[in-house]
């Protein structure tokens, strides 16, 4: 089992306690290809689960990252959501579906299965809505 994490938390000496539970580094600060990196590791294995959160997790964000949506469509792989509504104290999942290359038609059935669900803190959470400078794939 691995997880990534922003390269922030590999401070000494935490960060070897981390890589020797599977943590991978990730530099958020600079362009490094990480979609190219995560959908050639989907690639090369024949069992991966990644687990994605494209909203911020700490403060609101205008737009959720669609970088998950790159990965899956380039990798082949199925996107799975799923979701904590808090304050009904329920989660759950949808169904898996493949993206289709058209990044605005697809999000429209991730921003329908998100409508009416709320996190513990409705304050931080952004409209489900993509940046207007994502273009096609």
């Amino acid at each position: 089992m691995g997880f990534i994490c922003k390269d922030d938390l590999f401070w000494w000496p935490l960060g070897i306690i981390l890589k020797k539970l599977g943590g991978i580094p990730v530099n958020r600060r600079t362009r490094t290809n990480f979609v190219d990196q995560i959908a050639d590791a989907f690639n090369r294995s024949s069992q991966l689960i990644l687990l994605i959160t494209p909203e911020g997790t700490r403060r609101k964000s205008a737009y959720w990252k669609s970088g998950f949506y790159y990965i899956a469509h380039k990798a082949n792989i199925p996107i799975l959501l799923g979701y904590i509504d808090y304050p009904n104290k329920r989660l759950g999942t949808g169904s898996l579906f493949y993206t289709s290359g058209n990044i605005h038609e697809d999000f429209k059935i991730i921003q329908k299965f998100y409508a009416g669900k709320t996190g513990k803190f409705p304050q931080n959470q952004g409209p489900i809505q993509l940046n207007p400078t994502v273009g096609p794939i």
